[in-house]
């Protein structure tokens, strides 16, 4: 086993010798995916390292000591990953580990319908065969970045005859085609990062079904694990979010991405927002206000020393992911309620008018983390009824 030290030297060592701005960005992802540098975690026979999480945290410290451009991000190396680590046949780890890694391919799920929310298995999306191709007509919704992604993980229903979880089929497909139309959705913060895909007759490989026919379930269980699972093992490694111009030199693409980066993390560290708040506030000395932020502050270092822990391989569906999922929808909550009281009326303001702006603007966006995947009512139910054991809830009554 190699020493932390000896994998730093080695890390360090590496960038230092093979970062080159002036490479174009797809020759600078393709040598790093080659020497397995771009993905630690992943498995070996996969352009990876096999490392657990705190070792390719040593990884990562060593590439951005040098200043150098990390893998593509996203949905790609976080989610479909993993699926393919356990599901894929060797060709499609082949093509879609190296579209993702090397080529920039961006993915986005298709699994929620508007008549199925969290209720995933209730799919009524339509896939029929013809040959060595699929037909998909329906509907999928709450679909991010849909209108720009290569790919879709998309759940269809392949057998009405079988019972609901039975009759699924798990297929990756491409987006950009005429049978595929996508319309943005409005949130109340004014943005449209979802949207609404329509299929009329969108065609699919054969040889894109995410494995075996009618067995679609398992592996929809699989990303949901690994969706809910905030301390993720196939964490991004902080590269590109999204498509990216692979003809670009790599430095170009790294200096565009800090811009952004920096641009982003003026409005998302709540954290440090709220802690401006109440300072700014009359409440310093309150002592329900103070033992609030002390609980805050208690939370966010007890997720973030649980996320460094080594964990090896994705997480199968169990307490993980639930857990983690329903730990920062409460966190989101209680830093959401905390600030807006800190502010008093204020807090009712939007805009240029609002004591802060970026704060505003996550507290109109929180209710989004208790819903998307899979609301904070089925993570209870999941650790219940999978976890504990406990009984199922009674069915609702029926009319006679």
């Amino acid at each position: 086993m190699t020493s932390s030290a000896d994998l730093r030297a080695e890390a360090r060592d590496w960038y230092q010798t093979n970062w080159d701005p002036t490479l174009s960005t797809g020759a600078w992802f393709q040598l790093m995916t080659e020497n397995r540098w771009g993905y630690p975690t992943w498995p070996e026979r996969w352009w990876g390292r096999g490392l657990s999480i705190p070792e390719a945290k040593v990884v990562r410290e060593e590439r951005m000591r040098v200043g150098a451009l990390g893998p593509p991000s996203g949905i790609g190396p976080t989610l479909l990953a993993p699926m393919l680590f356990e599901h894929g046949t060797d060709e499609q780890c082949q093509r879609f580990l190296w579209g993702v890694a090397v080529e920039g391919w961006t993915v986005c799920q298709m699994l929620s319908e508007p008549d199925a929310g969290s209720d995933l298995a209730n799919a009524q999306t339509r896939a029929e065969r013809d040959g060595d191709e699929w037909s998909i007509t329906g509907s999928k919704i709450w679909t991010s970045n849909a209108d720009l992604v290569d790919y879709g993980m998309l759940l269809a229903r392949t057998d009405w005859d079988a019972p609901k979880h039975r009759g699924l089929t798990f297929f990756l497909i491409a987006r950009d085609q005429p049978q595929v139309e996508v319309r943005p959705l409005r949130q109340m913060t004014g943005d449209a990062r979802f949207n609404q895909v329509f299929f009329d007759q969108a065609l699919v490989a054969a040889s894109d079904v995410l494995g075996a026919e009618g067995e679609g379930w398992p592996v929809t269980r699989t990303f949901l694990a690994n969706e809910k699972n905030s301390y993720n093992p196939a964490a991004h490694e902080g590269g590109p979010f999204g498509p990216v111009d692979l003809d670009r030199p790599a430095g170009e693409t790294l200096e565009s991405l800090q811009r952004r980066t920096a641009a982003a993390s003026a409005g998302r560290g709540v954290g440090r927002i709220v802690n401006n708040l109440f300072s700014a506030s009359d409440r310093t000395q309150d002592p329900l206000a103070r033992q609030r932020m002390a609980q805050l502050w208690t939370r966010r270092k007890l997720m973030t020393y649980t996320n460094v822990r080594g964990r090896r391989s994705a997480p199968q569906p169990g307490a993980i992911g639930p857990t983690s999922k329903i730990a920062v929808s409460d966190l989101t909550r209680a830093q959401r309620d905390l600030g807006l009281e800190l502010q008093g009326p204020a807090g009712t303001l939007t805009g240029g008018d609002a004591p802060s702006p970026a704060f505003q603007y996550f507290a109109l966006n929180s209710p989004s983390l208790s819903i998307a995947g899979g609301t904070d009512e089925i993570q209870r139910n999941h650790l219940a009824e999978k976890v504990l054991g406990l009984p199922r809830d009674p069915e609702p009554p029926t009319s006679t």
